[in-house]
């Protein structure tokens, strides 16, 4: 893993991870780059498992932090607010930086809906997307949680991931986050604030009316709920989802809400299936 700040013209300095083949790796057939979004708490240390994975497996991955989250600096306008149009727009500025012309991309919750805003606002850009559980309205109880101090914003919302989003015995899930080590939970308390304060609950609103059947079919979607979360919770992506002739798997990805923690070979598997199906 190479990892670098590489600045853009919107005044972004991001934070990159860049995954490759080592020289002795049988280099993949298919040679799309792989671009890994982080999820609401916009920190792609969670993603660093994965990366590793699929550059032994002969591809080029990329991960990166979300603009005014962690390692990446912003001005305070590129991230409030933040909504799907803004973040799609930033990622492909990015890669214009990084003259990479066309990915496949894959992104569970808010990295989803950045997954979906990309492949309708640039589907040049696009060989797949590759989703798990996207947010495509409000959730329940987060306005509470908004109106509550960042100090308890960051309590509550430390112990939702580790303990909600996760699973605790099954796939050793409680442990693998744990295992992300405390430099990684530092840079998320201070996350969740800004996750809070500016993404919940109007990115996802927004997602949801990007997510039209006109641009869901512009390029192929790979979409899935894990096999242990509340399908109820995530209705929506069934129904969306649906309307465009997508499948939503839920016999794929044995988990919860972040696959590419809990059963990272897994996740790895199933981006390369899609990426070679697409």
């Amino acid at each position: 893993m190479e990892s670098m700040t590489v600045k853009t013209p919107d005044g972004i300095a991001w934070y990159v991870e860049r995954f490759s083949p080592s020289d002795k790796t049988t280099p993949a057939k298919d040679a799309t780059p792989i671009v890994l979004i982080p999820s609401g708490e916009g920190d792609c240390g969670n993603l660093r498992e994965v990366g590793t994975l699929l550059a032994a497996s002969g591809r080029h991955a990329l991960s990166f932090d979300m603009p005014g989250f962690s390692r990446t600096t912003a001005p305070k306008e590129a991230y409030t607010p933040t909504t799907p149009e803004g973040v799609a727009r930033q990622i492909v500025g990015l890669l214009d930086t990084l003259q990479l012309d066309r990915a496949a991309f894959f992104g569970s919750s808010s990295g989803g809906g950045a997954v979906l805003a990309i492949l309708a606002l640039h589907p040049e850009r696009a060989k797949c997307g590759i989703v798990h559980e996207v947010p495509l309205g409000p959730f329940p109880g987060f306005d509470e949680i908004q109106r509550k101090s960042d100090d308890e914003v960051s309590s509550i919302c430390g112990q939702f991931f580790a303990n909600v989003f996760i699973e605790q015995e099954e796939n050793n899930g409680k442990a693998k986050w744990d295992a992300l080590g405390p430099e990684y939970r530092s840079r998320l308390s201070r996350n969740y604030v800004t996750w809070m304060r500016v993404i919940v609950n109007g990115y996802e609103t927004a997602t949801g009316e990007l997510a039209t059947v006109e641009n869901l079919k512009k390029r192929p979607i790979f979409w899935t709920v894990g096999g242990m979360s509340d399908s109820k919770i995530w209705q929506q992506d069934f129904d969306v989802a649906g309307k465009a002739g997508i499948q939503v798997r839920t016999d794929v990805l044995h988990c919860m809400h972040f696959p590419y923690v809990s059963i990272p070979e897994k996740t790895a598997d199933w981006i390369i299936e899609c990426v070679e199906q697409a």
